[in-house]
Order: structure tokens, then sequence, then C-alpha cells
């Protein structure tokens, strides 16, 4: 692996500083309530506890017509009882029994004693929101932020350089710890997931390494804890021939906000967020961990900084001002864990103008399409707004050639292929990318095994790193460390199971999304069909089930974002029930398209359009 080695420094040697002190929410209930930790010890004495002071184990429940509290229940290998308690304002121990009931009986951790299931879907439910901004503005000129969370508060191991010392009266200590960390994790998500889905990737970091996972611009209809919305990015993007496009590696066309989209929410556009959120999360450094989309997106990130390196960028004048690549911006980015290379090159080229023919027949426009349609959903991942969805499939990875300039200039790169995740996520793609890089590739057969050594490879990789740093981790540390109040002071800030239990997201698992199950459901029959005349002005072959390229077009995706043959794959929706994936006769289409915007009236909606 090529590395940097002059610009390596060695952190300060000196006495070891005492660990930072953060404010951080924690994510599980900690002190007096031990049923959090996910520690069978725990589980154990407060089944023991409840025992003596109720005796019985252990489900509690409040008892509306009577004078106390009911306690029943059971714990695997304690067995089932029942017992009562007094009841009142003063009931200490009717109170503390329903506490632990509500502990052992909540349904994010169900299963044996000591391996609790958690509801990854929760993880930073009780996490305050945080906001990184990215450099740019809205229409009001306020600035825009990507959501983020840490996963790892880090340690003192991981302290910047650049941390402000100062004499005390036993020597040296740190006068702000908690504000610099000279490197740090940051990971993204795929284009239909946000930013709980990927922690699994990082549930192995060593406790001293700090982390956070991002969610992407655009990838959410409001901004809110997980999302960012499409409309405040466009409402100061630029449509048109001269709107300075980026290097998307596909070619304009006659759709300028879809240009403008790829050009504001496309990988290329979100290259730079892994620094930008690094930036807010106190990283002097970066190591980027992508997932599909943002696999793509760190490439990018990547690339911009090693051809800076290499001297192949020229200053440009952006707002008055000169952009001078030559400058260095920190947080630079140490090194790639890349994850689930989707499709790229003609490929996608070929994907995306296919698309666009499939949309202008139907739509007149692949503008009035964005215009017209909301989201994309996909069951087992998520939905996403349409725009967002354009921007991606207009979107493409820098060539093999370019990808090597990345090794060139010293980043080293650890690549992952799962052939669970084909088609969409070739592992052929996977090798392309790595041998460009000079990396190393890991290939898996199914998520279990994905789940089972990703998380491992990703930590020595991430150590490898710390250790050319100079960061010194320590053997033994403990995961987490909270203070006198029970605040989570320095490392991970949930148990490494659940961090795991994220790999059920965006996995293509249709339990994780009911919402989406409940769509196929509604199906009606007949809303699979093609308008008229869209298949012949596209003069492409019958449309065979499977991922139907029509399915923008018909009814259903209309009302739900969803292609009906993902509603087939899952088992909702049988192949019996979908007669009509090709064209329907115009009476049919008339019939089933009732509640639905004629196509006609599409073009009117543009101006109602905000951005």
């Amino acid at each position: 692996r090529a590395v940097q080695k002059g610009e390596r420094a060695r952190l300060t040697t000196g006495p070891t500083p005492s660990p930072p002190m953060y404010e951080h929410t924690p994510l599980i209930r900690r002190g007096p309530q031990l049923i959090g930790n996910n520690d069978e010890r725990w589980l154990k004495v407060c089944a023991c506890i409840a025992t003596a002071v109720l005796g019985t184990v252990i489900l509690a429940a409040s008892k509306t017509d009577g004078p106390g509290s009911a306690v029943v229940g059971g714990v695997p290998g304690l067995g089932r009882a029942r017992g009562w308690a007094a009841r009142g304002e003063d009931d200490a121990v009717g109170r503390f029994a329903s506490r632990i009931a509500a502990e052992l009986t909540d349904p994010r951790r169900r299963g044996e004693l000591g391996e609790p299931r958690y509801d990854p879907s929760s993880l930073f439910s009780r996490a305050p929101g945080r906001r990184a901004p990215m450099d740019e503005v809205d229409g009001s000129g306020a600035p825009l932020t990507l959501p983020w969370q840490p996963v790892s508060l880090g340690g003192p191991a991981a302290a910047s350089r650049d941390v402000r010392w100062s004499a005390g009266a036993s020597g040296p200590v740190i006068d702000d710890i908690a504000s610099r960390k000279a490197l740090g994790v940051v990971a993204g998500h795929g284009l239909h997931c946000d930013l709980r889905s990927t922690p699994w990737l990082l549930s192995h970091l060593h406790p001293d390494v700090p982390a956070a996972v991002f969610g992407s611009r655009g990838g959410g209809v409001v901004d809110d804890s997980l999302h960012s919305s499409p409309a405040r990015w466009m409402e100061t993007a630029t449509p048109g021939p001269d709107r300075g496009a980026l290097d998307r590696g596909t070619p304009g066309g006659e759709d300028a906000l879809a240009d403008a989209l790829g050009d504001r929410l496309g990988f290329q556009a979100q290259g730079g967020d892994f620094a930008r959120v690094g930036r807010n999360a106190g990283y002097d450094a970066v190591i980027a961990v992508g997932e599909s989309m943002s696999t793509a997106a760190a490439l990018w990130g990547a690339l911009e900084q090693a051809e800076r390196d290499l001297g192949l960028l020229h200053p440009t004048v952006r707002d008055g001002r000169t952009d001078d690549p030559r400058t260095n911006a920190k947080p630079r980015i140490k090194g790639l864990a890349l994850t689930l290379v989707p499709s790229m090159g003609t490929e996608r080229e070929e994907y995306w103008n296919e698309m666009t023919r499939v949309l202008r027949a139907s739509y007149g426009s692949v503008d009035n399409a964005t215009t017209a349609l909301s989201k994309d959903c996909s069951i087992g991942y998520g939905c996403i707004p349409f725009a967002k969805f354009v921007a991606a499939k207009h979107s493409n990875l820098p060539t093999p050639t370019r990808l090597a300039r990345i090794a060139q200039a010293g980043i080293p790169a650890v690549v992952f292929g799962n052939r669970a995740d084909e088609p969409a996520h070739p592992v052929e793609n996977g090798r392309v990318v790595a041998q460009a890089l000079g990396a190393r590739f890991h290939e898996a057969s199914t998520h279990e095994e994905a789940l089972a050594e990703w998380p491992r490879v990703i930590a020595d990789f991430v150590n490898g790193i710390a250790r050319d740093e100079g960061i010194v981790l320590a053997p033994g540390a403990a995961d987490s460390t909270t203070g006198a109040s029970g605040e989570i002071v320095a490392g991970m800030v949930a148990p490494r199971d659940w961090l795991r239990a994220s790999r059920q997201l965006c996995s293509g698992d249709p339990t994780t999304t009911p919402e989406l199950v409940d769509a196929c459901e509604s199906y009606r029959s007949g809303e699979s069909a093609v308008p008229p005349g869209v298949e012949a002005a596209v003069e492409a072959q019958e449309a065979s089930l499977g991922k139907d390229k029509y399915a923008a077009t018909t009814p259903f995706y209309r009302r739900t974002g969803l292609d009906v043959s993902d509603c087939v794959t899952s088992g909702v929706v049988t192949r019996s029930e979908v007669s009509d994936l090709t064209s329907g006769s115009p009476d049919q289409w008339a019939a089933t398209s009732e509640a639905i915007e004629d196509v006609e009236r599409v073009v009117d909606l543009q101006a109602e359009r905000t951005w």
C-alpha cells in the first residue's frame, strides 16, 4: 500500500491525557437502568433483584382494575411466575418492575437472554439531531447541511496534533481534547437508504477511533434528522448550457433540469461531502467508507484530491473568488473502504439513455417526468425523491484510467463485492475498481458472509492507516466510557450488536419496509399497464417481468413509486395478477388512471415547481 511517509507526523509523546468529556445523549439507558447494556450478567442481576423483591420473574404491566401492580411473565432459563406489588404514588417496587418489564418485553430486544435483537431503525432515535454545513447555500442564503451522527466518539489515542496543550500543576494537560481528532472514519449509504443502514460496517472499529455516518444530499422529501430534501439544494442550481457541468461521464442532453440535478445531487457533487462531514465532526483527516452510491461519491472525492496533489487541476474562478486546487484543504482523505460498486461506464450510460427515451415517450421530457413523479421506491430498501433518482442515474463513475491516479497519489483502498447484491452491484465492477486502485478485493456470496467478514477487514484497514499516522491504539480498550452523569464520553455510542443489526436495513428484506408491502397489497388489476404507444415510440422489445423498464410510466408507479415487478419478486403480488406489463389498450389505460394527472397536463405543472 502506497503511503506518503513524508507527510506522516508522530503524535506528541508524554503523559497519557485524561479521557475526553463529550456531550452526547446515550442511545441506551445506563447507570441504574442496566438492562440497556448488551450484557448477560446485568440481565441476570436485574432478574434476580426483581425475583427477590417480588417473589417472581419478570414481565410487568399495570393492572387498571385492582389495587396492585400485576407482575406476570418469564425469562428464558428462569421460568414464568405471577405476583403482586402495592400500587400508589410510592409504589417503588411496581415502578421498578415495570421498568424492567418494559426493557425485557421491548420488541426491539426480543430473543434469548444475552442475545437481544435490536431494532436498527431506532438506532439514533434518542440522539440529538446533527447537521453538517456543506459550504453551499440555498436561495435565502442559509447554509445547506447534511444530517450526520457519531457511531464512535473516539478516545484520547486519536487526539489531534493540533490540540492545545498547557502546563498544569502535574504536567502537560489538554485544554480541549474533544474539539479535534487526528483521524476519523466517515461512512455514506446507498441510494434508497439512509444513515442508519451503514453502522454495521463500522461495528468492529477500535473504540479510540472516532467514526460517523451521514445522509446524502437530496435523499429525502424533507429536511429531518435522517434526510435532506432536493428542493433547497436546487434553489441555487444553474440549469442550461452555462451551468458549469460536472464531469459526470454521462453526456448532457435536452433536459436542463436533469442535467442540473446530476450536477447538484449526483455522484461527483457528493465527492466532497465525506471531508465536510469529517470537518464538522472534528476530524483532521478521514477514511471514507462507501456503499453503492456513496462508494461512487467517495471515488470522486479521492480523485479530486489525487489530481490536485499530482498537479493536474488548475485554479478556477467561482463567485468572484479564485479557487486554487493546489491548496490542500483539510480534512484530507487518507483511505477508502468501498463496498458494492454500482454499474458504471457504458452500461450506466446505456441505462440512462434508455430511461430518457421511455420518459420522453410517456411524459414529453425527463424534466416533465421529474415534475410529475414524486418518488422512486424499492421494497426492502426505501423511497427517495424522483429528482434524486434522476440525479443518480444521470451520474457515472470515473474511468479506470483516472481511478489509477488515486493510487499514484498514495491513497490506499480496500474494495468489497457481494454476489447477493447483483445485478445492481456487479462483483466484476468491484474487481475492476480494485485493480485500478491497486487495492485488495474481498468477495462475499451472502449477506451473512459480508456481515461476518467485512467489518473486521475494515477495522484492520483503519488500524493500519492509524499506525501510519502515528496513532497507537491500545489493546483491550473498553467499547465505551461514561461520565459521572451516565453520559457517553468516549468510544462507541451503542452496543456493537446494535450496530451490526443495521445490516438488516437496505438489504432487500421486505419486513424492513412494511409501508411498501402495504403499497403492494393495494395493487389494483390493470395498474401495471403502460400508456398506449410508449413501447412503439421507444422501439423496444416487449417488456419482460423483472425490473420492468417501463415501470415509471404505469399508474401503479405514479401512485406508489414502486415497480410492480418488485411486488411480484417479494411475493406480495402474484404473477397471475399482473397480466398487463406491456402496453394496454386506450380503454384499459383510461380506466386505470382516473386518479392520475393526464400526461398532457404534466407540462403545466412545471410552472408550479419551486425549483
